[in-house]
C-alpha cells in the first residue's frame, strides 16, 4: 500500500482540513497536487510557483461507484467523486459512507481520517468542521 503523502495535507489552528497546492505567480492558476516542474498553463518555472492552502470544500462535478478494485482499502464498495475546490483546482476523492449518495452539484467538505488511515482525506455532504462555511 502507498503511504500518504503529509506534505501535501495540513489542519489549520481550528481543525480544518486543508490540501496544500501552488498559485502561479505569472497566471495565477492553482495547481494541486503540487507540480514539481513549473506551471503547467503559463510555462513560468518552479521557482514562480507559491505554495497556497486550499479549502477542503467544493463541489461534485461526477460520482462512480467502485466495486472492485487492485488494493485492500478501502475496502468496497465505495464512492469516488471529482470535485472542483472552492479555491480552483479539480480532483478525485473518496467520498465517506454517509455520502455514497451524493449527486452533481452536491457541496462536500473535507474531513481528516485518523494519520493511518487510507485515504487520510475523505469528502462528506456534511458540513466538514470549523471554518468551513456551509
Amino acid at each position: 500500500m502507498s503511504q500518504p503523502r503529509p506534505e501535501l495535507l495540513g489542519n489549520s489552528s481550528d481543525g480544518t482540513p486543508f490540501l496544500i497546492g501552488q498559485r502561479c505567480r505569472h497566471c495565477s492558476r492553482v495547481a494541486f497536487p503540487p507540480d514539481p516542474y513549473g506551471c503547467e498553463a503559463c510555462g513560468a518555472l518552479i521557482d514562480q510557483l507559491d505554495c497556497v492552502e486550499l479549502r477542503a470544500a467544493g463541489v461534485v462535478q461526477a460520482v462512480a461507484t467502485v466495486h472492485r478494485h487492485h488494493r485492500e482499502v478501502p475496502p468496497t464498495p465505495f464512492t469516488v467523486a471529482a470535485i472542483v475546490l472552492d479555491d480552483g483546482p479539480l480532483l478525485k476523492a473518496v467520498l465517506t459512507d454517509q455520502s455514497a449518495g451524493a449527486q452533481v452539484g452536491d457541496r462536500v467538505y473535507g474531513i481528516a481520517e485518523p494519520p493511518d488511515s487510507s485515504p487520510p482525506l475523505r469528502f462528506t455532504r456534511e458540513h466538514g468542521g470549523p471554518g468551513v462555511d456551509r
